[in-house]
């Protein structure tokens, strides 16, 4: 895979994916366009179990997004009458519901969200704000509904549009003894986060936790984030690679069709009732049920209790022993030895 801003590298099941847009990985509008390329090209290969993506160079991982491009966007807004829209709450109510719907009809099916991205890029050079748009809420749609295990490896400071990427991925891990920070500024430009954290970040860390950040803009410690759960750990910089790379490994022995169905039903059922999304959750289990991988894996589980469970004699086991049975059973579930290998069927 031959890209400007990206390089690959596959390690086991797992896709290494680096950002290279020296100095410090600035996101543009091309660079978004490439990511989602590979991540369309990933979905054809079944041998990918796990995206990792990374900065290309050392302590760098991504700063914002571009700032000259997010200027540019106050003049072509303006060429086509946007600014005088939003004005007013009639115009830009319907504004709203016009992007709802687009995003509605690319979601039905690839080759319209092909079309309606080819026609925005088309008038990119007159109107890069629908480009902008478009590219990145697809892209962002895109990492979250991956049937593969996601991760953000933060090897760097990550700002802004780096952390509206990030919040997309499953797991975000950060390098801790570096100094580096992570944070979503916009507000001290007097900008909202327009890629999609105003929405992401509640349902990520809660609404306090998620007002606080964007409404003072200040820097959070790897530790802090991890505390209110913005990252899911934080590893020294000597280990970092290796325990990405480990978690990676442990995550690729998951089922791919369950790992799909539990992320689709936390994304649809997050986005309406808990009544629907309860029967949301319920379609996904009736899929899964119906599965080969499914079947195989509790006719393999019932031989492993038949075998290591069934036959101890209950009169003399102690309470230790119990909890060491129990434990050793947990441990070679969560290593995937009791099943053969998955196949996503």
């Amino acid at each position: 895979m031959d890209f400007k801003y990206l390089k690959t590298k596959k390690v086991n099941a797992s896709l290494w994916v680096e950002i290279h847009n020296p100095p410090v990985n600035f996101l543009t509008m091309d660079l978004l366009e490439e990511l989602h390329v590979l991540i369309r090209k990933i979905r054809k290969d079944e041998s990918i179990r796990v995206f990792i993506l990374t900065g290309g160079r050392d302590d760098v991982y991504i700063m914002h997004f571009s700032i000259p491009e997010l200027l540019r966007l106050h003049y072509h807004n303006r060429r086509m009458l946007l600014n005088i829209l939003v004005k007013f709450r009639p115009t830009a109510s319907l504004l709203a519901y016009y992007m709802t719907f687009t995003n509605w009809l690319m979601d039905l099916s690839p080759w319209i969200e092909w079309l309606m991205l080819k026609q925005a890029k088309l008038i990119r050079g007159f109107s890069s704000g629908m480009f902008l748009w478009y590219q990145m809420t697809r892209l962002y749609h895109a990492v979250e509904r991956m049937s593969r295990v996601t991760i953000a490896a933060l090897n760097g400071p990550c700002n802004g549009g780096g952390t509206e990427l990030s919040a997309c991925f499953d797991f975000r891990f950060m390098i801790g003894d570096q100094g580096f920070t992570i944070g979503q500024p916009e507000c001290l430009v007097n900008i909202v986060p327009g890629g999609g954290n105003t929405q992401r970040l509640p349902r990520l860390i809660g609404r306090a936790k998620a007002l606080e950040l964007m409404l003072k803009g200040t820097q959070l410690t790897p530790r802090e984030a991890k505390q209110i759960g913005l990252v899911t750990d934080v590893f020294k910089k000597k280990d970092f690679k290796k325990k990405v790379q480990d978690f990676a490994d442990m995550m690729s022995r998951r089922p791919p069709a369950g790992i799909l169905a539990i992320k689709q039903s936390v994304l649809d059922g997050m986005s309406t009732t808990l009544s629907h999304g309860l029967s949301i959750e319920l379609t996904h289990s009736l899929r899964c049920l119906d599965m080969k991988d499914t079947v195989m894996a509790m006719k393999e589980y019932i031989k492993y209790i038949d075998k290591n469970i069934n036959t101890v004699d209950v009169d003399r086991i102690t309470t230790k022993e119990v909890v060491a049975l129990v434990k050793k059973t947990t441990d070679d579930l969560e290593n995937a030895k009791i099943f053969r290998k998955f196949e996503g069927k």
